[in-house]
């Protein structure tokens, strides 16, 4: 099934300065214009952008590095090693409730 070709306009007054805003913003995204302010105005997500493909990738990895650190503090109960690792993962939890909320988009 096809999808439906976008052929009506919305006309929309701007000043000089909100049109550099919304385009900065757009591009900030890696959005279009007409993409980012679509995806604003209908609130639903058109595709993933370049900036939350690298905050998954980062997730990831610190998902990974976190699962080896649990991996490790279960194989080595007994050392007092497993103590300064839960302390840094305890930090690191601390850390990350503290880090603003990304913007929304």
């Amino acid at each position: 099934m096809k999808a439906e070709a976008r052929s009506a306009f919305i006309k929309l007054r701007v000043t000089m300065e909100e049109k550099n805003a919304v385009a900065a913003k757009a591009e900030a995204q890696g959005l279009t214009v007409a993409d980012f302010l679509r995806q604003r105005a209908l609130e639903y997500r058109l595709r993933q952008t370049p900036l939350e493909k690298e905050r998954v990738r980062q997730l990831a990895r610190i998902g990974s590095n976190l699962n080896q650190l649990a991996r490790w503090a279960n194989i080595h109960k007994g050392r007092t090693e497993v103590l300064d690792v839960l302390l840094a993962l305890a930090a690191f939890e601390r850390e990350l409730k503290s880090l603003p909320e990304p913007p929304c988009t």
